[in-house]
């Protein structure tokens, strides 16, 4: 009857078609939602590195070539001591500069360079009433111009750096290009009842570019105690915008509220954590949950880490997915790691993790062990470059029929490079105006090969980013 009806056949295969899409747009949802998290989380260290890189450039333009066998020739050379000082500075060593400085001005007490010199080391030291009295001792002198300009800045410094509550605001824009959006299997066939298919239309690969967006604002509270223990709160809004694969628009709102609290053994930070995430602007995820945590300094180079985070994930069908419902329940991770300075400039974490998705049904509910690995590297003048290797292991609880009689099991690979600087380093740099020469630039190249032993879920995506950031504190 299907022969004679060439038009009902047709009907009814595209019905079947469109009813079993297991790799198609947002089927395999929760990696949308891990993907989003991890854009978010890259541009937040991005920034904390481009503030590290900012702090070398500072030390930077205090090098002088000064050697600890140069000031031992010539002990009693006021001038010699001095640039000794600046080039402990540039190496970091805070302590040992504040303590030349000090020996400089107890045999000269009038050198009003090196008391403002002095009072930037007490600044950078934390000791901010110590800095403070040294400036205010240099205001009752007549000063050079260039000196009291600074005098005034570091002031205001230290006013801002007292007040307890201090609020940030970070604005990311950017571009990207994905040469496989929609994550099509490399094999060009989808399995759907055991049965090998070809993608067709839309399923197939599709490159696409996008225009994202990433605001956020945090406020710290100090609660007043010597310890340091503090209250603080952050909202961002993520929206990544596709040209082609609208389906795949990505959008979110993240909340998070809690504290820190410092003790000699480690330091405690809980907090309360929320998102409403949409796609293809439908609300398709709302989660709540708490994160605890744990850290310690275990030298001067290592630090560890533990994090433990529990999450009630609330799935709800969209047009894309009419079953997403079916991903809905709570997931618990776990993350163990340490970070090593390897020298001033250059820092590896490293950690473990293990995290437990429960679902509605199984086959959607799975355990996954995680390596990662993070390099960053401070460059001079303000630039900066990180290189991250992640690989993940995912087994799923069981079978899902309506794709495949066998259970799931995934491994996947991620690698990404980017490079930051500053835009008053770019060769332009110099043209621009002072409003946004400390605006930083970053580019991004990220490599993603997915392995299953479903076919379905084996393809490989390149990417391309490049955003600017500016971040305002108050």
């Amino acid at each position: 009857m299907f022969l004679r009806s060439p038009l009902k056949f047709l009907a009814v295969l595209l019905f079947f078609l469109l009813a079993f899409r297991p790799n198609s747009f947002a089927e395999d949802i929760t990696n949308e939602t891990q993907n989003l998290r991890t854009e978010t989380s890259r541009v937040k260290q991005a920034s904390r590195v481009a503030e590290k890189s900012k702090e070398k450039e500072a030390n930077d333009k205090y090098r002088t070539g000064v050697t600890y066998e140069d000031i031992l020739k010539d002990p009693d050379n006021i001038e010699l001591n001095a640039r000794y000082a600046q080039e402990q500075i540039a190496r970091g060593e805070l302590l040992s500069a504040a303590a030349t400085l000090e020996r400089i001005l107890m045999v000269n007490p009038n050198l009003a360079d090196v008391r403002l010199l002095y009072a930037v080391v007490l600044y950078r030291l934390d000791s901010l009433n110590e800095a403070g009295k040294e400036l205010e001792s240099l205001k009752a002198v007549t000063l050079p111009p260039a000196i009291r300009e600074q005098v005034t800045a570091y002031e205001k410094k230290i006013k801002q750096r007292k007040r307890r509550t201090h609020i940030g605001l970070r604005q990311s824009n950017g571009w990207g290009y994905d040469t496989n959006r929609n994550a099509a299997p490399s094999s060009k066939i989808q399995l759907v009842n055991n049965v090998a298919q070809d993608l067709l239309g839309s399923n197939n690969r599709r490159a696409d570019t996008n225009f994202l967006n990433i605001s956020s604002v945090d406020v710290t509270h100090d609660l007043g105690f010597q310890a340091g223990h503090s209250v603080f709160g952050n909202f961002t809004y993520y929206l990544q915008e596709q040209t082609n694969v609208n389906s795949l628009d990505l959008g979110s709102y993240q909340y998070e509220l809690g504290g820190t609290y410092k003790s000699k053994f480690c330091d405690i930070t809980p907090s309360f954590v929320a998102s409403d995430i949409f796609l293809s602007s439908e609300n398709f995820l709302r989660t709540q949950g708490g994160n605890f945590l744990f850290e310690r300094d275990l030298t001067k180079k290592l630090h560890a880490f533990y994090n433990f985070r529990i999450e009630r994930q609330d799935y709800m069908n969209i047009s894309e997915n009419t079953n997403s419902v079916e991903n809905k329940g709570p997931e618990f991770s776990n993350i163990w790691g340490a970070s090593y300075v390897i020298i001033p400039t250059m820092k590896w974490t490293t950690s473990v993790g293990y995290s437990d998705k429960k679902a509605k049904e199984d086959y959607f509910a799975y355990q996954r062990f995680s390596l990662n690995n993070t390099h960053t590297w401070v460059l001079p003048r303000g630039q900066f470059l990180i290189n991250s290797f992640n690989v993940n292991f995912d087994s799923y609880e069981t079978p899902e029929f309506s794709v495949a009689s066998i259970t799931r099991y995934d491994r996947s690979l991620r690698y990404r490079v980017t490079y930051g600087t500053p835009l008053n380093t770019i060769f332009f740099g110099k043209l621009l105006p002072k409003q946004i020469k400390d605006i930083v630039f970053t580019g991004s190249y990220e490599f993603y090969r997915a392995l299953s032993n479903i076919t379905n879920y084996s393809y490989t995506n390149n990417k391309f980013q490049l955003l600017l950031t500016k971040r305002l504190e108050f």
